[in-house]
């Protein structure tokens, strides 16, 4: 029988407390969800971008990669670290503070998104004004894609507070799916590449209407939202965002350095290692997603423990078949990849300890403690490229991966008894 929701002090409660097997069913179908996701959205990206090369002149491919580019930084700015730090709020909160918090970051977001947009299209039109293969409108356009985008964003955090997470999935996978149809259809000469950028803002509307559409279900009417402090919030999203970017950097610095060490092509194998590295993180991504409410509201040892033992043990699994494998995979892209078997192999030994960072980041962040994150992310960029410095020049590609493997042990091993230290033996649900 479904559960019927009740409100008690403006808090949404079911009627009938879930039992274990029905939040584990829930755990387990929202992280398929949105691993499924992941992988398919990963999985149509990679198969545009292929499509794009082999059918069309390569600077379309390079404008487009400009643009895209452009987008995620935009849209990073934009977010400015809320979709955590709103998460947990709506998590531990009543329904009416849940409310409040998501009025509050949503005219945020949109706030920050057009200033960004608006310098982003000035840089675009001083740097890239003959080279874009279409008109400064269209280009205006596809920016305007990051207003729905940051609307879904807040949406999607409602949804995950609430373990909703299949209309998130569902929502990303129908964006993907009608960015593939439009680059499938320029490919093919049926659409041109000004087409294109005008309808990326229309995939994005799509993501956008069917979360909130989600929210519009979950949205408690006969409770008054509570507007929380702005002021408060947005220090804590800044601190987050700052932890973005300089995760950004710590695991991107590698490419340009092998890049300027070692020079291109050398990249190029490093780039698809690293591609079935990024791979599997998105293995995870979704069950740490769905995990994070529960962390929100049981912040103890115990429950933290379970969660690393049972993602490093399934973890262990595609690491182990990909490194035992690893000749044939990268032999069957080209002979020549074979070159990137050994730091391979150290970067799938690497999963295991992302997998770790990330939970006990999550666990951070959970229990109020963004700060030590921002510590522990300047200290790997400062370690990691000093590693790399020395490295490189006399390992190329393996002195790299070895050096991400190094710092993310390094990360374990200071951040893991701060977490720990931290949190209660058994401390539930507020």
């Amino acid at each position: 029988m479904a559960d019927v929701p009740i409100v008690v002090q403006g808090r949404l409660l079911p009627s009938i407390a879930p039992t274990n097997s029905s939040a584990a069913r829930r755990l387990f179908s929202n992280s398929a969800a949105m691993a499924i996701a992941n992988l398919a959205g990963r999985g149509l990206g990679y198969a545009y971008i292929i499509l794009m090369a082999r059918k069309l002149d390569p600077r379309y491919l390079g404008a487009y990669a400009v643009l895209v580019t452009t987008s995620l930084l935009i849209e990073l700015i934009s977010n400015l670290g809320l979709d955590k730090i709103l998460v947990r709020e709506i998590t531990k909160g009543t329904a009416e503070v849940g409310q409040g918090f998501f009025l509050a970051a949503l005219p945020v977001r949109l706030a920050m998104a057009v200033p960004t947009a608006a310098c982003a299209w000035l840089l675009l039109h001083a740097f890239f004004s003959q080279r874009l293969f279409a008109p400064f409108w269209c280009v205006a356009l596809y920016l305007c894609a990051i207003f729905p985008v940051v609307a879904a964003r807040n949406c999607e955090a409602f949804l995950t507070a609430h373990e909703r997470l299949l209309p998130v999935a569902i929502s990303q996978a129908c964006e993907r799916v009608t960015v593939f149809l439009a680059v499938f259809a320029l490919a093919f000469g049926q659409l041109s590449f000004a087409g294109l950028l005008c309808i990326i803002p229309v995939a994005s509307f799509v993501r956008l209407l069917i979360v909130a559409s989600s929210v519009s279900q979950l949205w408690s009417h006969n409770v008054r939202a509570l507007r929380p402090s702005v002021r408060s919030f947005l220090k804590q999203a800044v601190e987050l965002l700052s932890v973005e970017i300089l995760a950004m950097v710590y695991f991107r610095s590698d490419t340009f350095l092998v890049a300027r060490m070692d020079g291109l092509a050398i990249t190029g194998i490093y780039q698809i290692t690293y591609k079935i590295f990024d791979l599997c993180i998105s293995l995870f991504a979704g069950f740490l997603q769905a995990v994070f409410p529960r962390m929100v509201r049981d912040r103890s040892r115990a429950s933290l423990l379970k969660i690393l033992a049972f993602g490093v043990a399934v973890l262990l699994v595609p690491a182990g078949f990909i490194i035992l494998a690893r000749g044939l995979i990268l032999g069957s892209i080209h002979p020549e990849y074979i070159a990137g078997s050994k730091s391979l192999v150290w970067l799938m030994l690497t999963v295991p300890l992302v997998f770790t960072t990330s939970t006990l980041a999550n666990a951070a962040i959970a229990a109020g403690h963004v700060r030590i994150l921002i510590v522990c992310a300047v200290g790997l960029i400062v370690t990691n490229v000093g590693m790399n410095m020395i490295l490189i020049p006399k390992y190329s590609i393996n002195g790299a991966a070895f050096s991400t493997f190094a710092c993310e042990l390094l990360s374990v091993v200071l951040l893991g008894p701060f977490i720990f230290f931290k949190l209660g033996d058994s401390e539930g649900a507020a």
